[in-house]
């Protein structure tokens, strides 16, 4: 085990994901923080595999584990972006957001994942591509922030095609 109880919570949230047989990808702040530059964060944000409708599946996933100790009773909505917000029994200071992939991008973004090697396990994590776009989604100040960092500091590896069709078909102004 780590001595960063944030990554320990990664882990512990990887484990239940692998064992749901959801798809997951990694994206928020951690994920900036392996494709831009490390930031503060107290919650830890996953895409998975299961549309806006479809959050009372994700729900009796959560509730069965025993692994968390609130969940919201509904989604929450930030601009194109819906979530399932969720409290870790382990880590009470860990807040933990469940995106739905329930758009075609959301799905391609799943289907690129890539996995890194965090310590003593490993993470899908979204491309630098798609988390620009994700983090473009959501509207708030601080993700469209964390997408012009991530865009600065792989300009020179994006694919800039796949930016600029995704950014046009969701109607979205890259940084």
């Amino acid at each position: 085990m780590s001595d960063n109880p944030l990554l320990n919570s990664l882990k512990e949230l990887c484990l239940f994901l692998d064992k749901t047989g959801l798809e997951y990808i990694l994206v928020g702040g951690l994920a900036v923080g392996i494709w831009g530059e490390p930031r503060a964060t107290v919650d830890i944000d996953f895409l998975i595999s299961l549309k806006v409708y479809d959050y009372e599946v994700l729900s009796q996933k959560l509730y069965k584990s025993g692994g968390f100790i609130f969940m919201h009773d509904k989604p929450i909505t930030f601009g194109k972006i819906s979530f399932l917000r969720a409290t870790l029994r382990s880590n009470p200071d860990v807040s933990v957001d469940f995106l739905f992939a329930d758009d075609d991008f959301k799905k391609e973004a799943l289907k690129r994942r890539e996995t890194v090697q965090i310590t003593d396990f490993s993470v899908n994590i979204s491309t630098p591509e798609d988390l620009i776009i994700l983090k473009l989604l959501s509207g708030r100040e601080q993700d469209r922030l964390d997408a012009k960092k991530v865009l600065e500091i792989q300009k020179e590896h994006l694919d800039w095609e796949y930016l600029q069709k995704w950014s046009e078909n969701l109607v979205l102004s890259l940084p």
